[in-house]
């Protein structure tokens, strides 16, 4: 349990033990409540699936007041299902199976520390251990599952080493006359559940242009048998209603709006080499969607569900997209290449949408110029809860996915492990379940991760960047009014559209839209 994130970061973090078996001298020594910081939220022991009431301390912007608005109504950890030697087996991650539960409110992982983890400033963290083992007391034929006692979590041959070979049916050579006790090893897994927070950082996308606070809800799962299939499934459910407050309600004529309704949208990074943050994140050059994007999908309904990576995706030529051209006044098609493993979209984000300024609305109040709910992309301003599975090929190690070994190490693969499939499915517009399933037999004593890649909620964007990103919008803004001249709501709005008279035109055609003739 060491190489868990919460343990590389704080190793001598108190538990606080549950199950039966002999108490140890950590067990007087649990964690208390975690010292407050940025982040809070609500765990009960006697439904350990569930993280609630997630919320985030914002300190003022330019764009905010102080305030703690809600990131997540709740996480949901479901069953984890595996398959041994052909046998379904369902682990139920309730408080019968828990064995011990860490909490913590400071960690470091430091840079060059960990190959699995990224260099981090912990807040308020928490690390769930469940144990489940084979009753080898079941009657025959049947079968059912017990937990792990606690004085074997502390036996140092607990788990095989990685790539050790699987032990013998053991053998017993007694005379007539003699006894003798066989002890059996039971089929054992672990699942490891951490819900970790991190303090603010510029990592999370290409070229620190915005500032986010990692959280990073994964499960880590290790068996001390060869383990046929595996499916495990995360429930990441927003509020539907953002409780972001603005300075001034409702806004100035000349301000920013929002529209507190949270909308989900999906998009998908362009592998052009033409496509690097430094060449479309300048002075003069906006990050547009038809340049950075190859496939986008906004207000996404319940039950809208993608493969969004598989080992069984070969890359290459893929589908075709659409992007406007100014200057020609059509649209153009455009072969897109994969890369292996990218599947539909690399990212979700799910955010309330932004309004024009109360004086364009006004001055342009056709619905066609869609100013009442401008998406928030390729990143965002406020209450903006992000996802990426994978990125473009960037030149940050913290952005490059897996290779057959571990993270962070191929430019522009999926973050998730190369035997992994992926699907994304909405539950409602502001939630969705991140589905993965393997049918690769899993080593033993080996840790399979799900949604390692973790989550990150937007913050802000840097001085630097602010001034590039309205200096560079300024040029494609220029027909407009004053106002939208230092309006990040028509910022939004620029990147997506292309004005043309009174209409808005996709820079890049959404995912399933009729192409004009």
């Amino acid at each position: 349990m060491k190489d868990t994130l919460l343990l590389t970061a704080a190793p001598y973090t108190p538990w606080k033990e549950y199950g039966a078996g002999p108490a140890t001298a950590e067990t007087a020594a649990a964690a208390a409540p975690a010292t407050p910081g940025r982040w809070k939220w609500s765990h009960d022991v006697r439904k350990p699936g569930r993280v609630s009431g997630v919320t985030y301390h914002l300190l003022r912007t330019p764009w905010y007041v102080e305030q703690t608005p809600t990131v997540l109504e709740e996480l949901l950890w479901h069953p984890v299902e595996v398959g041994y030697r052909g046998l379904p087996l369902t682990l139920e991650l309730t408080k019968k199976f828990l064995l011990r539960k860490y909490e913590t409110s400071r960690g470091t992982v430091a840079k060059g520390q960990s190959a699995y983890w990224l260099p981090a400033e912990l807040d308020r963290s928490m690390l769930l251990v469940f144990g489940f083992q084979l009753n080898l007391r079941a009657k025959s034929k049947t079968f059912s599952l017990e937990p792990i006692p606690l004085d074997v979590l502390e036996r140092d041959d607990f788990m095989p080493r990685p790539g050790a070979k699987p032990p013998r049916a053991p053998v017993m050579k007694v005379k007539r006359t003699e006894t003798g006790t066989l002890q059996l090893v039971p089929m054992r897994v672990l699942v490891c559940a951490e819900f970790v927070c991190c303090q603010e950082s510029t990592d999370y996308v290409p070229g620190a242009q915005a500032r986010t606070s990692r959280f990073r809800p994964h499960l880590m799962i290790m068996s001390n048998r060869p383990l046929d299939t595996l499916a495990a499934k995360i429930s990441v459910r927003r509020p539907s209603m953002s409780t972001m407050a603005h300075e001034g309600l409702p806004p100035a004529d000349d301000q920013d709006g929002m529209s507190h309704a949270m909308a989900a949208g999906m998009w998908s990074d362009s592998n052009s080499p033409e496509v690097a943050w430094e060449k479309v994140f300048t002075l003069s050059i906006p990050p547009v969607w038809s340049s950075i994007f190859s496939r986008v999908k906004t207000n996404l309904p319940a039950g809208a569900g993608y493969l969004m990576v598989s080992p069984d995706a070969p890359g290459g030529p893929g589908f075709l997209s659409y992007r406007w051209n100014d200057t020609a006044g059509r649209y153009g098609q455009h072969q897109e290449e994969l890369m292996p493993r990218q599947g539909y979209f690399d990212n979700i984000h799910v955010a309330p949408p932004m309004r024009a300024p109360k004086t364009l609305r006004d001055l342009y109040p056709d619905a066609k110029l869609h100013l009442d709910e401008i998406t928030m992309a390729p990143f965002c301003v406020h209450d903006c809860l992000h996802q990426h599975w994978r990125w473009l090929p960037a030149k940050e190690k913290s952005l490059h996915g897996w290779d057959e070994k571990r993270p962070y190490a191929v430019p522009g693969a999926p973050h998730i492990p190369l035997h992994q499939h992926l699907r994304v499915e909405m539950e409602s517009p502001h939630a969705y379940a991140y589905c993965v399933r393997s049918d690769k037999v899993l080593e033993p004593g080996r840790w399979e991760y799900v949604l390692h890649e973790g989550l990150a909620y937007g913050i802000n964007a840097g001085h630097e960047a602010m001034g590039k990103l309205l200096l560079g919008g300024r040029a494609l803004l220029s027909p407009w009014p004053s106002e939208a001249q230092a309006s990040w709501a028509m910022f939004y709005w620029v990147l997506r559209y292309s004005r043309t008279r009174d209409l808005a035109v996709e820079r890049l055609l959404e995912d399933g839209a009729p192409v004009p003739s």
